[in-house]
């Protein structure tokens, strides 16, 4: 028999105390915490079980719920520590664990604990959980062995094995189980879960290489699948696997029949004709099925990739025509994957300019755009045609132009909100944030009940480095008197979070900036914590196919593009530390101006005293807002510990590892890591980043710097072994024959010669190289050679950025200014090189609010 909670063999209780014990248990499972702690205490008062081990467990179980983790854990392990023997102990010292993402130790205690009570179903669940969370699928099909011994009549027990043996690619062994399963639980009607199984058995079917098998059974099974769709696209994949290309088409034209917007559905359609390679038979394919579906447009817009010359033009000309009529804000966006070909950009252009001509020639009351007999066009036409003009040209890069329309635009119709907007992105682009700022604060101004213009007005003021307007202007939209920044951090807003630290960092705020980089992270750590709920949940809700994807999904999760960009700023951040550990102080742009010992000294003293001040007022922010609340909300990160780390190199190579290990489709991103590594000395680890970056793009700009500092580096390493043999088999997967880093980069500046940002790597990497030498001249003839591609602003931007690290020599004042002139030439409102908007006067902002 079992040994019951309370009674371990070392240290029972009698019926008085047992009879609280279990009341103590009970409060727990019904949340009742307080309860629990009374009963506890009444146990642990009475004579001789003032260190009952099975009591402090439960004690420190509850605390654990209640948040007091400290004491917690200091229960629990006095209650271990005075019965070793009991495998409730066992037990919740496993769950705290579990709490402090302790798994592996957890795992153990858990072990421990079924060695003490072998058949322990809560145990084995709790172990099984763990298991598959950390991805231990051996662990986990033992367990789900154990259970399904245990509880053979339960459902949950047959599919966690299934499942189990799933994800270890025992695919045999999964639908053999699984069909024994079927063959004695076949509903004989509706059945949802029923249904989802069968997709599931599918699914594996899929992964074993049996499409075959797969195919049959579907159709056997079709009239328990309760998804339709999911049933056709699995029997459309299915037949083209099997090579029945024909059958496969009927159930492809079936479902765009159901969705005849959906493009994934035109994809698989022409590949299973064979026709991808062929634009005329694809053509002709997209012009039957539009005029088959005359509401749907995608047909119609795929059909313009497709064509050229007047062909294009006519087929724009009949799709641009409706949607200015109706006033469609999207026309632009359908039109953006043609602006990668110059020649079909050059049609958008000649198209908008013939109507813009038009209109102004004969006046929007007497003319009608597709030159028909009918009705002229309606006012509304001629806003949206100004619309799409300013689009075009801002895409273009012809400011002037693009501001023109939309100036037009809004003296049309002053009233509309997205105008402004457009106006604001047109600064925006133009590197004047400032005044796209304004303009965006306008556009706000118009509609204050909309959340997507707060937010965008938001973002728009992070980029000009206002980040306490931002603040309040974002404090619209969360609860009266709430902080805006915590209330943006506990809704996980990743966009906030990496534009705020951007602009905590253009303001040398790199405490702040890597706060916001680690909220980031946090945020990415919860997702993979909460998938822990999903492992019962989706085995009892019959949901399989979800859940495989779910598992697949949280294994490359880092992946994503917002976790890229936010450890990318925490690297750069850290690698600077480094590098300029001066540029730490905010303050020391003020102190560097020319100053006497005497003036910096005083200078030095009244920042600090801001600075308590301003710590001081923060802490009684923080303190109120925890009062008030009763716990912490979301993650407590300091910006100042996080600045006085004494390892910057380390916390880069955290970010570094979940980015190399889990993959990113950033070549930059290897780069990155490739820099770390060889800092610290981890040359495999370098080079297989390095390796990885030159499968995906071998000669991307940053890439090649990185290329060519391990190249230098590479004389200095000291390997034996199989490290040697390892590091030497990747030296050839990235550089071939080549061994001296200058030669490397003089090929690479040869080939490139005529883009900007090659040979800015070219730069960059022959000063880490030989530090005398000098290439400002060099540099600034790029800027003015018309015969270089890819001097953007962006770019430019990146040169001076680089220029102020260090990375290309030491520039002059006179460098500067010259550098300053001749991108001003190329973009007169970039306010990173003296530009923007002047305004002469308070009566020339577009609001009342005035602007830095």
């Amino acid at each position: 028999m079992p040994t019951p909670p309370g009674q371990s063999s070392s240290q029972p209780l009698p019926a008085k105390e047992l009879g609280y014990f279990k009341k103590i248990v009970k409060s727990y499972e019904q949340k009742q915490y307080k309860a629990g702690l009374k009963f506890a205490q009444k146990i642990l008062t009475s004579p001789g079980f003032a260190e009952h081990g099975e009591t402090l467990a439960m004690k420190g179980l509850i605390l654990n719920c209640m948040g007091k983790l400290q004491e917690a854990q200091d229960c629990v392990r006095r209650g271990l520590v005075s019965d070793l023997r009991s495998y409730v102990c066992w037990h919740v010292f496993g769950l705290i664990q579990k709490t402090e993402k302790k798994y592996d130790e957890a795992i153990k205690a858990y072990k421990r604990a079924l060695m003490l009570e072998k058949d322990n179903l809560q145990i084995l669940r709790d172990l099984s959980l763990l298991q598959i969370h950390i991805r231990d699928y051996d662990g986990y099909l033992s367990s789900k062995y154990e259970l399904l011994q245990l509880r053979q009549t339960q459902r949950v027990s047959w599919l966690g094995y299934i499942v189990a043996h799933h994800l270890l690619k025992e695919h045999n062994l999964a639908l053999g189980i699984m069909a024994e399963y079927i063959k004695n639980n076949t509903p004989s009607g509706y059945d949802f879960e029923f249904s989802e199984l069968i997709l599931y058995q599918n699914l594996i079917m899929r992964e074993a290489g049996l499409p075959d098998v797969a195919l049959q059974k579907l159709e056997e099974n079709s009239t328990h699948i309760v998804d339709k769709v999911a049933y056709m696209e699995t029997r459309a994949n299915l037949l083209m696997d099997l090579e029945q290309p024909k059958q496969a088409e009927n159930v492809w034209r079936a479902l765009i029949e159901r969705n005849p917007d959906s493009l994934e559905y035109y994809d698989m359609l022409e590949k299973c004709m064979g026709i991808k390679d062929s634009p005329k038979a694809q053509l002709a394919m997209l012009d039957g099925l539009a005029e088959k579906f005359k509401r749907a447009a995608a047909p119609r817009r795929l059909a313009l990739y497709l064509v050229e010359g007047e062909e294009l033009r006519r087929r724009l000309h009949e799709w641009m025509i409706p949607m200015l009529r109706k006033g469609a804000p999207s026309l632009f966006a359908s039109l953006v994957p043609l602006y990668k070909y110059p020649q079909k950009q050059a049609v958008i252009e000649s198209l908008i300019t013939e109507y813009v001509k038009k209109m102004d020639d004969e006046g929007y009351g007497n003319v009608s755009l597709d030159g028909k007999d009918q009705e002229c066009e309606p006012p509304t036409t001629a806003l949206w045609l100004y619309v799409l003009a300013s689009h075009h040209f801002d895409r273009c890069g012809m400011t002037q132009l693009a501001l023109n329309y939309i100036e037009r635009a809004i003296q049309h119709t002053p009233t509309v909100v997205e105008n402004y907007m457009l106006k604001a992105r047109i600064y925006k682009h133009a590197g004047d944030y400032d005044e796209a700022a304004r303009w965006m604060e306008e556009a706000q101004s118009l509609d204050t009940a909309d959340r997507y213009i707060n937010g965008k007005c938001g973002k728009y003021l992070l980029r000009a480095k206002r980040s306490d307007e931002a603040n309040k202007m974002l404090a619209k939209f969360t609860r009266e008197g709430e902080n805006a920044a915590s209330h943006l951090t506990d809704m996980q807003c990743m966009w906030y979070e990496l534009e705020s630290g951007r602009a905590f960092r253009s303001v040398n705020k790199y405490g702040e900036a890597l706060r916001k980089a680690h909220h980031i992270d946090f945020h990415f750590n919860t997702w993979i914590e909460d998938q822990y709920d999903f492992h019962t949940y989706c085995l009892r809700k019959m949901t399989l196919c979800s859940y495989i994807r779910l598992l697949r999904m949280c294994d490359k999760l880092r992946d994503a593009d917002y976790y890229y960009q936010g450890a990318k700023l925490a690297i750069k951040i850290y690698l600077r530390m480094i590098d300029r550990p001066d540029d730490m102080n905010e303050h020391s742009a003020l102190i560097k101006e020319g100053m006497t010992d005497q003036e910096i000294k005083k200078m030095k003293k009244k920042l600090k005293k801001q600075k308590e001040l301003q710590e001081e007022e923060e802490k009684k922010k923080k303190d109120k807002e925890q009062k008030e609340e009763g716990l912490q909300r979301g993650p407590q990160i300091d910006a100042e510990a996080l600045l006085k780390t004494e390892d910057p190199l380390g916390e880069a190579a955290k970010f570094c590892h979940n980015i190399h290990t889990f993959g990113t489709q950033k070549v930059t991103g290897y780069a990155l890591c490739a820099e770390v590594y060889r800092r610290k000395g981890k040359v495999l680890l370098a080079l297989k980043c390095l390796n990885e970056g030159e499968d995906r793009e071998p000669t991307h700009p940053l890439l090649h710097v990185q290329k060519v500092k391990f190249l230098a580096y590479w004389p200095k390493c000291e390997l034996s072994g199989l490290v040697k043999e390892t590091a030497d088999e990747l030296m050839k997967c990235v550089y071939g024959a080549e061994r001296d880093a200058a030669e490397l980069n003089e090929k690479f500046k040869i080939e490139h010669q005529h883009d900007f940002a090659h040979r800015l790597a070219y730069a960059e990497a022959q000063y880490s190289i030989d530090s005398s030498t000098n290439l400002i001249s060099w540099i600034l003839k790029s800027i003015e050679d018309s015969k270089v591609n890819g001097r953007s602003l962006k770019m430019m931007i990146k040169l001076k950025d680089g220029i102020e690290y260090g990375k290309y020599g030491k520039w002059s004042k006179d460098d500067m200014e010259k550098l300053r002139k001749q991108v001003h030439s190329l973009f007169p409102l970039s306010l990173d090189f003296g530009g923007g908007v002047q305004h002469k006067s308070a009566s020339a902002a577009p609001t009342s609010a005035e602007t830095n």
